[in-house]
C-alpha cells in the first residue's frame, strides 16, 4: 500500500469515490473538496489503484479550557472492490500517523461502524446533538435585544474571538481548521446570514433556505442573557418558520434559557478518539482539579506506566517516577477517561478500571468537568 498527497489529477477519483461511498453528486464533492482544501486529503493506492481516499484536517479540541493538538479523519471512502480486504485498520494507522507527524496528539472522527475503529484505538469521547424546538415558543422570553449584521467577508473575524470564548469552559469543542469555518460560512448552495449581539456576546449564523425549518450553523453565547436573545431574535421568524434546529450541548444554554417545552432531540451520535501520545495530551489538556497526583497505568499490548502531577491547574505528565495512588485502565478505554466522556466510576463498575477508592474518587475530580461535544459532523 502506499499513501500520498492528493493533486489536482486525483479530483475525478475523488469524485468517483464519494459518489459511490456517500451519494455525493460532483457539484457536492467539488465544493466539500474546496472547502476542505485539496492538501488535506489523502489517497491510498494498492497494486498501483487509487483504492481510498479521505481527509486528515487539522485543528484541536478543547479540554479544560486548553486546546490540545488534534486531527479529524474525515470522510473515509474505500472504493467497493476493495471493501472488505482489511484496508479500513490499514488506513486509520496510516492517517494516526499521519497526523502525529502533523503535531496531533489525538485523532477524531465519527464511525459509520464502530468496530474497526475500537480495534485501532478509538472510543467514545463526546456527543454530536441536534435539537429542534418551536418558533413560537421564544416570543414567551422577556429579553431585550441589540443586535447588528455582519457581512460574510467580515464574520469570520468577528466570530472566532466569540467562539473561542466560549469554548473555554466547555469540553470536546473543536479549535477550528480553516475547512470547519468554510463549512459554517458557505454561500454555494445558500447565503447564510450573520448576527452578532451585546457586546460581542454571542452571535447566529441561520440558513433561510428551507421553508419548513430555520437552520442555524452556528452559534455561540457567553452567558445566559445572551442566550436568551438569541431565542427572543429567533422568535421573530416565528411567522415564517414553525421550527428551528440547531447543534447543542448535552447541557445546552438555548434549552436551559427556553421558558418552557416545546424541544426536542431530533439526533445524537458520539465521535470517536484516540490518544496518539498518552503523557503529552495528558500534559496539553486543562483540568478542574487544580492539584493532586495520580500513577496512570494503561493496559494494553504494551503496558504503560505514566505520572500525572497537577500544580495550581497545571499538569505535568512523565513515563518516570511514581506518586499518589495508582489506578490501572484498560487501554481502549482511555480515550473515554481523556475526555471525560466516561467518569473513572463508571468505568470500574462496568470492569475497565481498577484502583483503590482514594484512587478512583482522585481520578474522577481530575477529570470531572462538562459533558464533551462537538459542534460538527466531521
Amino acid at each position: 500500500m502506499v499513501v500520498r498527497k492528493a493533486a489536482a489529477a486525483d479530483l475525478p477519483f475523488i469524485i468517483d469515490a464519494y459518489r459511490l461511498a456517500f451519494a455525493f453528486d460532483e457539484a457536492r464533492t467539488r465544493r466539500y473538496v474546496e472547502m476542505t482544501g485539496l492538501d488535506c486529503f489523502r489517497v491510498l493506492e494498492s497494486d498501483g489503484q487509487p483504492a481510498a481516499v479521505w481527509a486528515v484536517i487539522s485543528c484541536g479540541h478543547w479540554f479544560g479550557g486548553r486546546v490540545v493538538p488534534a486531527a479529524n479523519i474525515a470522510h473515509v471512502a474505500i472504493q467497493p472492490e476493495f471493501r472488505g480486504s482489511g484496508l479500513a485498520a490499514g488506513i486509520l494507522d496510516l492517517s494516526c500517523e499521519d497526523a502525529r507527524k502533523g503535531g496531533a496528539l489525538l485523532a477524531s472522527l465519527f464511525a459509520s461502524t464502530r468496530p474497526v475503529y475500537r480495534r485501532s484505538g478509538f472510543n467514545l469521547a463526546g456527543h454530536e446533538m441536534i435539537y429542534e424546538a418551536e418558533t413560537s415558543e421564544f416570543y414567551k422570553i422577556r429579553q431585550d435585544i441589540r443586535c447588528r449584521r455582519v457581512s460574510l467577508g467580515e464574520a469570520r473575524a468577528v466570530l472566532e474571538p466569540i467562539y473561542r470564548r466560549a469554548c473555554r469552559p466547555q469540553s470536546g469543542l473543536l479549535d477550528r481548521h480553516d475547512a470547519h469555518w468554510n463549512a459554517r460560512l458557505d454561500e454555494t448552495a445558500s447565503i447564510p446570514s450573520v448576527f452578532v449581539f451585546g457586546e460581542d456576546a454571542a452571535y447566529l449564523v441561520i440558513d433561510t433556505s428551507d421553508e419548513n425549518v430555520l437552520d442555524v450553523r452556528d452559534w455561540a453565547a457567553l452567558n445566559g442573557a445572551a442566550a436568551r436573545q438569541i431565542l427572543k431574535f429567533i422568535g421573530t421568524f416565528s411567522t415564517v418558520y414553525r421550527k428551528v434546529r440547531w447543534h447543542g450541548a448535552p447541557q445546552d444554554a438555548l434549552i436551559f434559557a427556553m421558558p418552557d417545552k416545546g424541544w426536542s432531540l431530533v439526533h445524537q451520535e458520539e465521535f470517536l478518539l484516540r490518544v496518539l501520545e498518552p503523557a503529552a495530551a495528558l500534559a496539553a489538556r486543562g483540568y478542574a482539579c487544580d492539584d493532586g497526583e495520580l500513577t496512570l497505568a494503561i493496559e494494553g499490548a504494551e503496558r504503560q506506566v505514566l505520572h500525572l502531577a497537577l500544580r495550581d491547574g497545571t499538569a505535568h505528565c512523565t513515563a518516570d517516577g511514581d506518586g499518589g495512588p495508582v489506578l490501572t485502565i484498560e487501554e481502549a478505554q482511555f480515550p473515554s477517561l481523556f475526555s471525560g466522556f466516561r467518569p473513572v466510576s463508571f468505568l470500574q463498575r462496568a470492569g475497565h478500571a481498577d484502583g483503590t477508592a482514594e484512587a478512583v474518587a482522585l481520578a474522577d475530580r481530575i477529570f470531572a468537568g462538562p459533558p464533551p461535544w462537538v459542534a460538527e459532523h466531521f
